[in-house]
């Protein structure tokens, strides 16, 4: 039997039930704050929903901004990606750590542009709801945001935290 999903609003006001519960769970995360608040939510749901879930995590491809003249750089694109490899298993790590022991929890490393890989990962995996922490302000971080290009590229809900 699946329990009615309940969330409140800000003002504390419960929201009506979802019609049906949220068996795969997603969860955007970076290490940020709002990708904390996201998780937390996430377990919250994981554990009344009992839902799986998934904590997926995005290396991007390494930027190199040179000016006009040649320039040497002391660090390589290779060096870069495997320095933000390692950092975001290490967060991925504390992630799962924070997760009760009766939630089914799998962690995700990924590369490419994170709003296009967690997309297809939410379609291809069958999830329910992805979660991600709270949007930037400002219309061009909007639009720039990993919530944003999930909701134009997604099939799956999305549910935004907002921080308190």
């Amino acid at each position: 039997m699946t329990v009615p999903l309940e969330a409140a609003d800000p003002g504390g006001t419960p929201l009506p039930a979802v019609p049906h519960g949220v068996r795969r769970l997603l969860v955007a995360f970076d290490g940020s704050p709002g990708a904390w608040l996201a998780l937390a939510h996430g377990i919250d749901i994981a554990v009344s929903q009992s839902a799986l879930l998934t904590i997926a995590a995005v290396v991007p491809e390494p930027r190199l901004y040179t000016g006009f003249a040649p320039l040497v750089l002391p660090y390589s694109p290779e060096t870069l990606r495997r320095d933000a490899e390692r950092e975001m298993l290490r967060l991925l790590a504390a992630a799962r750590d924070e997760v009760p022991a009766n939630v089914s929890v799998t962690t995700c490393l990924l590369h490419g542009r994170p709003a296009r890989t967690l997309a297809a990962l939410a379609d291809s995996g069958g999830y329910d709801l992805v979660l991600t922490g709270p949007r930037p302000s400002g219309r061009l971080r909007r639009l720039l945001s990993v919530t944003h290009g999930l909701l134009s590229r997604s099939r799956t809900s999305v549910l935004a935290t907002r921080s308190a």
